[in-house]
């Protein structure tokens, strides 16, 4: 009885994760030719709390996309971060801004006094970025 709680204890607890890891979602970032990869990922990894929100498991949503009040659903991760690529590209005119400051000043927390910026900063990437298109 006892093996069968904890076995199912673990059987929920990995329910409730996407299965993602940084360099999968990072190599993707790239992939889809996203600016900035790095903070992007920052942005994944701070938005859906590693992986593990709500609605990174039910919704497939990495970034907290809403319309208005309503979280978006994605039918994949990769659906997310595509959708992340067209909103920058439609958002992000000046290449030469840096990206925190732009994420800041384009108030994309949703709280006018969060230094959004300042906690992207402090995200710990843990795992080593390799993709297998990187440059030897």
């Amino acid at each position: 009885m006892k093996i069968l709680m904890v076995t199912l204890l673990v059987l929920i607890s990995a329910k409730a994760f996407c299965g993602l890891d940084e360099n999968e979602v990072y190599c993707y970032i790239k992939k889809a030719g996203i600016k900035n990869p790095e903070i992007v990922l920052r942005q994944a990894i701070y938005e859906s709390g590693h992986f593990k929100s709500a609605n990174c498991v039910k919704k497939n949503n990495l970034f907290g996309f809403r319309s208005r009040i309503i979280y978006k659903s994605f039918e994949t991760w990769q659906d997310c971060v595509d959708y992340y690529k067209r909103w920058q590209d439609k958002h992000y005119k000046d290449d030469k801004e840096d990206y925190y400051h732009f994420l800041q000043r384009i108030n994309y927390s949703g709280y006018k006094d969060f230094d959004y910026s300042k906690q992207l900063r402090t995200v710990k990437i843990q795992a080593p970025l390799k993709c297998a298109d990187d440059e030897q």
